[in-house]
């Protein structure tokens, strides 16, 4: 009788931890690409800007931008990982953005974002175009001067093209603060 329960256990802990790699993986794939796990108990916060979503030993933490009845897509930081995992927002990032003799403070996270994935990721050479200086970007005591007429960003000495697409998105973010 003893040895029965041992086996049942033994059989009950191997299906678990098999449906737990199943899940996880197909979670993982699902996070990956933007959709939102399926597999997984979801609770919401009490003031409903974070969501854990609770597996088969992984946990799915989301922080969403407006609220969790807003499509996976509009969120603004997810983490995967084990159920002892902790994860919180990165503290409040702000831009600040001198132009013309005005002064611009940008604190819209998405906008922080764009801004900042398209000046850090920007690839800078020692080439510097003679272009003028029109705006001058502040972030985290980084200082980045954007240069209209060349399409550049320059950073100390170096400086590194970009598109008219993110040129543009700087632009319209800058314009709809003013």
């Amino acid at each position: 009788m003893k040895k029965k329960i041992c086996i049942g256990a033994g059989i009950i802990l191997i299906i678990l931890i098999v449906a737990g790699i199943i899940t996880n993986y197909a979670d993982s794939g699902r996070v990956t690409t933007g959709h939102e796990p399926k597999y997984c108990i979801k609770i919401v916060s009490n003031d409903g800007s974070k969501i854990t979503y609770w597996g088969l030993g992984y946990k799915v933490i989301r922080y969403v931008g407006v609220s969790p009845n807003e499509p996976y897509e509009s969120n603004i930081g997810v983490k995967m990982g084990s159920w002892f995992m902790k994860y919180d927002l990165p503290n409040e990032k702000s831009i600040t953005i001198e132009y013309d003799g005005k002064t611009v403070e940008i604190n819209n996270y998405d906008d922080i974002n764009k801004i900042y994935n398209i000046l850090v990721n920007s690839k800078y050479n020692s080439e510097i175009c003679d272009g003028i200086n029109t705006h001058k970007i502040t972030i985290d005591n980084e200082v980045y001067y954007l240069k209209e007429s060349c399409q550049e960003i320059q950073k100390g000495n170096k400086q590194s093209k970009i598109s008219k697409e993110d040129l543009d998105t700087i632009l319209k973010i800058i314009d709809s603060k003013q």
